[in-house]
């Protein structure tokens, strides 16, 4: 039964690659569509366990790990981020990190949800942290000094959480890869979303060292803690 479960489902997939309008070749060759292309035709079948190829791995402890460890590492990024944007005066755009931390702790919601959420609201304040920041050399006044204080603490913890995420990530994503049909058998919408992590945790990578070149320029407290942590992240 669970042959006849993956045939009906590479033949969806097979359809809506072929027969949907929204989606260009160049569009299936871009990064962002990796996952697509992976469902594509040829040599889709040695990958399915059962029609042709070796049984897949149970991805299930895997699955569990990485959740956990971004969950925990996200929720402290975002904590920071939040400090970070109001120290720069960004009062609408830290209410969307708090408000993407809210709906990251919320267990209605899919963990494939949450964590794309996550990812996005990360993103989009890392972007505006990292235009804020002139480069490192912004100069913060005492008040703004304070909450970039405190922005410090949760985002070394958010280092130290990606430093186990990194490798968990890397090898999911390889899993993934190799067994396209399989992922998104047992991990359903996680199966696209874990794939952007590398590149969330190179974004965020980026964006904490712009922190600490400000917040060594401004004479920030807990600068010298930070700085400590985040040279593990290298």
């Amino acid at each position: 039964m669970k042959s006849i479960n993956k045939l009906n489902i590479f033949f969806l997939f097979s359809t809506l690659i072929f027969f949907n309008p929204h989606i260009s070749y160049a569009d299936q060759n871009s990064n962002e569509d990796t996952m697509d292309n992976l469902y594509a035709i040829g040599g889709l079948m040695d990958k399915v366990p059962g029609m042709g190829g070796g049984d897949a791995p149970d991805m299930g402890g895997q699955k569990t790990e990485l959740v956990k460890l971004f969950s925990e590492s996200s929720e402290y990024y975002m904590t920071a981020q939040a400090y970070l944007l109001k120290s720069l005066k960004k009062d609408e755009e830290a209410q969307k990190v708090l408000a993407g931390i809210e709906f990251a702790k919320n267990s209605k919601n899919s963990d494939a949800d949450r964590m794309a959420n996550s990812i996005k609201v990360s993103d989009d304040a890392s972007k505006v942290i990292e235009s804020s920041m002139k480069g490192g050399s912004i100069e913060l006044t005492a008040e703004s000094k304070v909450l970039y204080a405190q922005s410090l603490p949760p985002a070394g913890k958010g280092v130290i959480s990606t430093i186990k995420l990194g490798p968990v990530a890397q090898n999911m994503v390889a899993t993934i890869q190799a067994n396209p049909m399989s992922a998104l058998d047992q991990l359903g919408g996680l199966a696209k979303v874990i794939p952007k992590i590398p590149g969330y945790i190179s974004t965020l990578t980026n964006t904490m060292k712009l922190v600490l070149t400000a917040a060594k320029a401004n004479n920030v407290d807990g600068t010298k803690d930070f700085e400590a942590v985040l040279s593990d992240l290298d």
